[in-house]
């Protein structure tokens, strides 16, 4: 775990928690952690899910694909109403990735999160994280960018 520069060491131990129950697959956990009316974005994947419903369908997905999924923080910082970290995820793939079958890839990538606070729980989270580091490791180009420029 990282070193934290934190202005406010509750929410530092929220983001902390939330670390916690993603690596411990607790997902009754990671949605307490957030407000009922949250939401949670992945730009890379272009998701955005709302409420703590929300935030468990993704949370589902993310374990499904990759069953021994975890995140090391390497920095966390946190004020009364934003917070930040950037982070590594770790896993094994399972299943397929543009329609073919990776199962067993390890992967590796980066990211760094921000969050809003409300009321001692995460409000928004946005994951912005380094999709090429995923092409390159699955070594299967995404479809979307097979059309990227359009018809020739």
């Amino acid at each position: 775990m990282a070193p934290d520069n934190t202005a406010d060491p509750d929410n530092a131990a929220v983001l902390k928690d939330v670390a916690r129950a993603w690596n411990s697959q607790d997902i009754d956990l990671l949605t307490s952690l957030f407000t009922k009316d949250c939401r949670y974005q992945d730009l890379a994947l272009g998701e955005t899910h709302r409420g703590r419903s929300g935030v468990r369908t993704f949370a589902e997905g993310v374990y499904e694909t990759m069953p021994d999924f975890s995140l090391d923080f390497s920095e966390i910082d946190a004020s009364e109403h934003f917070g930040a970290t950037a982070w590594t995820i770790t896993a094994t793939w399972l299943g397929d990735y543009e329609g073919v079958d990776r199962t067993g890839t390890v992967v590796k990538f980066a990211g760094i999160s921000r969050y809003r606070f409300a009321d001692g729980l995460v409000s928004l989270n946005v994951d912005c994280w380094d999709s090429v580091q995923m092409i390159r490791q699955m070594r299967v180009l995404p479809s979307a960018l097979t059309t990227i420029g359009g018809d020739r």
